[in-house]
C-alpha cells in the first residue's frame, strides 16, 4: 500500500536548514543513523513531510539510488513553504 508523501528538493532551503541544524548536530545525526559515507555535496538532499504523521524529515539520496534518513527536522524555523511536491511511495 502506498504513502502519500510530500517532498521539497530547494536547496536553498536546505542549506538553511543545514545552517540551522548546525555542524555537531548534523555529525551527530549521521552517527547515530550509522551513515559511514557521508554526502560530499548538496545534490541529493531532499526534504519530506509524511502526512499521516506529520513528520518533516531530512533525506539524502546517494548516486546508487539508496535513500537514507539523516534528522527530524519538525521545529526547526528553516522549513520551506513552497516548492512541494505530492508524491505515492510505497
Amino acid at each position: 500500500m502506498s504513502k502519500v508523501v510530500f517532498r521539497n528538493y530547494d536547496l536553498k532551503a536546505i542549506k538553511n536548514l543545514l545552517k540551522e541544524i548546525g555542524q555537531e548536530r548534523y555529525e551527530g545525526a549521521l552517527k547515530d543513523a550509522d551513515i559511514i559515507q557521508k554526502p560530499l555535496s548538496m545534490k541529493g538532499f531532499y526534504i519530506e513531510y509524511e502526512c499521516k504523521t506529520g513528520n518533516i524529515s531530512l533525506y539524502h539520496r546517494y548516486p546508487s539510488g539508496i535513500s537514507l534518513f539523516i534528522i527530524d527536522a519538525l521545529g526547526y524555523w528553516a522549513i520551506p513553504h513552497h516548492g512541494w511536491e505530492m508524491l505515492r511511495v510505497k
